[in-house]
């Protein structure tokens, strides 16, 4: 028997509170629990527990001793054998999402670039509105804009690019904090810390599969083969310095997830050789096949004269091949001599992501400085196999370069921090810094053939130019820009009473090629008792465009408006002569206003509880255009000697939002089977209402009036494609020779239009929802030496999928996609992994 997939849960208030309800119940009878143990071992895991729920943290305050508990604002700290325990499929993104309700990391298919780089997404906000630093330091972003996704228009960060194996804990800020770490930390900030320990070393080596039953073909599969390897060592430099370093190795085979399709119709022209083809599995969906090789260091050396040197680096290489629809056998963009059955091209993404910090540390006149240089890279050379240029007809070569796009940012920050006595009951922390920073993003073109017009098109009228799952970037088309910004900041904390803690900070931004920005931020925290306290905090932050967005461009090929056909579409930059005639205008950067309210509780040394509010708005928010598409548009862009394309998009700002939610975190540490066991709970509950939306503008109706800049789905999915709520109920037990590490994740309820006319209206719009889902991951440790330890685990190992997509009205392209790619479970089903590690 094969377990039941697409189930779905009963509704949010039932389950996740019956959820919590149980958590709660655990940790009420966990004193009972601990009382068949010795004293001595209760009180060591008392100890233990306290110590991981006090830890400082850096982020949220720049005052060294603020703990997570005692913050003004919520953070989340996840320890290394946390974080080692999600990384079983080597993903940071996904380890990410395993680790907080909070996060998710929605996987992309059939999506081009999109397969190779994949952003996160915090309090379900855009990928781009989230910081990441690395050791505090802020972290470039990706060269590549993400164009297909829920989110399409945004610059995330390539998490995933950041080596694993150098991970020592993770902290999560949940709140807007633009006024301490400027642009792009509306949703919040996460603090990647890297290992530093001083001497001794560790290997691993793991081998993992997907292993799944598949409904849609009555199959049962075994892909997603995944081996990684990965070591780090430290080096003692002089009597308190270190100098960390590894390297690590990941391979990954692709997963099939497409279903049998019978969209021979679809084909331009349905001939008897397209038709042959139904009930084939034709297109692709699934992960794409990545080699990802990182190295890392991490030093620091403390020099006579009291200054701490400090460096550290990062450098992710990857070669990933991503997914494009079938092109049937009797389509205009095929050649017959080529592919007389058809075909599905292949991209390609050759990526290099490089990272590189130094600086200095030391004391003067009680200020603690530090002065620092970075240096952040991106490059990704885009390209495809399996494919053709059909108006060049046989002679047109079937591998092409497409383009490539090269991102850079250099830095200089100095920031110092003190302690001012004020008479207050404790000292004012006061911290203070400027940074300066330049970016650049140059694009350049693919080879000639990639987006040639050849005779072809002429003689048939409807053979497509340039390079299928392309075209290729025209030299005529590439962008070399780059900015300099300036930014100071101020940040104040300290107890105005022995209860009461008040923080303040403001920074002031000029963008060369913006303007100006200031941002403020105050936040408060009041201790009710020592063990009880409330905070919250009022922030407005900004996310001025990133220089990506305002030069990148490139075309594919997606559905058109009803799904009934692939088109070329052109995403074009706000500043483009031929987007400005739909109406494009410059961008402007994005404004949020983020408010927040809770409150912490730990009755006991071992137990802790959070509940925190928020609202976060988001003004002028850039988003990408819906396909403007129509026979006018057609008409028009023949005109203009634009044939080679039959939509045209752009990003532009369209959206005023809103998203409220809510996140708690209960956890609990106690002694249970002559071992600690740690159990905790954490939910989100998150949802985005539109404020405002700009639809039209004067040169849209010029062209066609009854276009609209973002339609009805667009506007639909920016709503309802995060789920609504996210749980996690997660156990962690050790003792001297074995470890267990259960994680329960339930994703909530959301809803996605669809291609279905008949499916029910949903906010005036057909449109599915689909039921929450459960995933369970599990993980056993034996320990057969103090340096050796064997791991087998399995994520999702009730092999759930989401629901499927409706299967009436072609709303899945005949069969080929069953499954919708926006729920963050995923649609690979069942991975189970076995891990050997190393310690000397």
């Amino acid at each position: 028997m094969h377990p039941r997939h697409s189930h779905v849960s009963p509704s949010l208030p039932s389950t996740s509170l019956r959820a919590i309800v149980l958590a709660c119940a655990m940790l009420g009878a966990a004193p009972a629990w601990a009382d068949a143990e010795t004293a001595n071992t209760a009180g060591d895991a008392a100890t233990q527990a306290g110590a991981s729920i006090d830890q400082v943290t850096v982020v949220g305050s720049r005052a060294r001793n603020r703990t997570v508990f005692d913050s003004s604002v919520p953070i989340d700290r996840f320890g290394a054998r946390e974080v080692s325990n999600a990384l079983a499929t080597g993903e940071v993104g996904a380890a990410l999402q395993a680790l907080s309700p909070s996060i998710n990391f929605p996987r992309i298919e059939s999506s081009g670039a999109s397969d190779s780089v994949r952003g996160i997404q915090l309090r379900g906000l855009a990928p781009d509105q989230v910081l990441v630093l690395i050791n505090g330091k802020r972290r470039h972003t990706s060269a590549v804009l993400d164009t297909e996704s829920s989110f399409a228009g945004t610059v995330p960060v390539d998490i995933n690019a950041i080596p694993p194996g150098a991970i020592d804990h993770i902290e999560i800020l949940r709140d807007g904090a633009g006024a301490q770490y400027g642009s792009d930390a509306v949703a919040g900030v996460i603090n990647i810390v890297l290992k530093k320990a001083r001497t001794g070393g560790s290997a691993a080596v793991s081998y993992g599969a997907n292993h799944t039953h598949f409904d849609p073909t009555d199959q049962t599969l075994t892909d997603g083969q995944t081996v990684i390897v990965n070591a780090d060592y430290g080096v003692p430099l002089g009597e308190a310095g270190y100098f960390r370093f590894g390297a690590e190795a990941r391979r990954r085979s692709p997963t099939e997830r497409a279903g049998p399709s019978d969209a021979g119709w679809t084909s331009y022209n349905a001939t008897p050789a397209d038709l042959a083809l139904d009930g084939k599995v034709l297109f692709k969906s699934g992960d794409s096949r990545q080699r990802n090789h990182y190295l890392f260091y991490n030093a620091q050396l403390t020099l006579a004269s009291g200054l701490d040197l400090y460096s550290f680096a990062t450098l992710n290489e990857r070669k990933s091949d991503g997914s494009a629809y079938f092109r049937y056998p009797g389509d205009p963009s095929n050649v017959l001599a080529l592919y007389p059955n058809g075909y599905r091209p292949v991209t390609n993404g050759d990526k290099r992501d490089l990272g590189v910090v130094a600086g200095v540390r030391g004391t003067a006149a009680d200020w603690n400085w530090d002065a620092s240089v970075r240096h952040g890279s991106d490059r990704f050379d885009y390209g495809v196999n399996q494919s053709v240029n059909a108006s060049l007809g046989a002679t047109s070569p079937t591998r092409f370069h497409l383009a490539g796009f090269d991102f850079r940012q250099d830095a200089l920050n100095l920031d110092a921090t003190r302690n001012l006595d004020i008479g207050l009951p404790a000292a004012l922390n006061v911290a203070v810094g400027a940074e300066w920073m330049r970016e650049s993003y140059q694009s350049s073109a693919g080879d000639a053939a990639s987006y040639a017009a050849g005779t072809f098109t002429d003689a048939q009228a409807i053979a497509p130019p340039g390079a299928q799952a392309g075209p290729g970037l025209r030299p005529s088309d590439t962008y070399d820009g780059s900015r300099h910004i300036r930014s100071v900041y101020a940040d104040v904390e300290s107890d105005l009473t022995p209860r009461l803690l008040v923080g303040a900070a403001a920074r002031y931004s000029r963008y060369s090629d913006f303007g100006s920005a200031s941002t403020g931020k105050l936040s408060s925290r009041y201790k009710v008792t020592d063990a009880f306290l409330v905070r919250g905090s009022l922030s407005n932050s900004f996310r001025a465009p990133a220089l990506v967005q305002t030069g990148f461009r490139f075309a594919t090929l997606n559905f058109n408006a009803d799904g009934t056909a692939l088109q070329t579409s052109a995403l074009l930059p706000a500043s483009d002569a031929l987007a400005r005639s739909f109406g494009a205008q410059a961008l402007k950067p994005e404004k949020s206003t983020n408010v927040s309210l809770g409150l912490a509780w730990k009755p006991a040394s071992a137990t802790s509880l959070t509940v925190d509010a928020y609202v976060i708005r988001i003004r002028d928010r850039i988003t990408r255009s819906s396909d403007l598409q129509s026979d006018a548009v057609t008409a028009y862009l023949a005109g203009v000697g634009r044939s080679d394309i039959q939509s045209v998009a752009y990003l532009a700002n369209l959206l005023d939002t809103r998203t409220k939610g809510l996140d708690v975190v209960l956890n609990h540490d106690l002694a249970y089977a002559n071992g600690k066991l740690n159990l905790n709970a954490a939910l989100n509950l998150n949802t985005t209402t539109l404020d405002k939306v700009r639809l039209s503008s004067d040169a849209l109706n010029a062209i066609d009036p009854s276009l609209t800049l973002l339609t009805q789905t667009s506007l639909f999915r920016i709503k309802h494609a995060s789920p609504k709520s996210k749980l996690i109920l997660g156990a962690d037990w050790q003792t001297a020779g074995w470890g267990v590490q259960a994680r329960a994740t339930r994703f909530g309820e959301l809803k996605d239009f669809s291609y279905d006319s008949e499916a029910p209206l949903i906010d005036g719009i057909p449109a599915q929802r689909f039921g929450a889902v459960w995933s369970l991951d599990l993980e056993g440790q034996l320990k057969l030496s103090k340096q050796l330890t064997v791991s087998v685990g399995g994520n999702n190992i009730l092999d759930r999928y989401p629901q499927r997509v409706r299967q009436t009205n072609n709303a899945t392209y005949g069969g080929a996609l069953p499954y919708n790619f926006i729920n963050p479970i995923g649609v690979n089903g069942a991975y189970f992994y076995a891990k050997l590690n190393y310690t000397f």
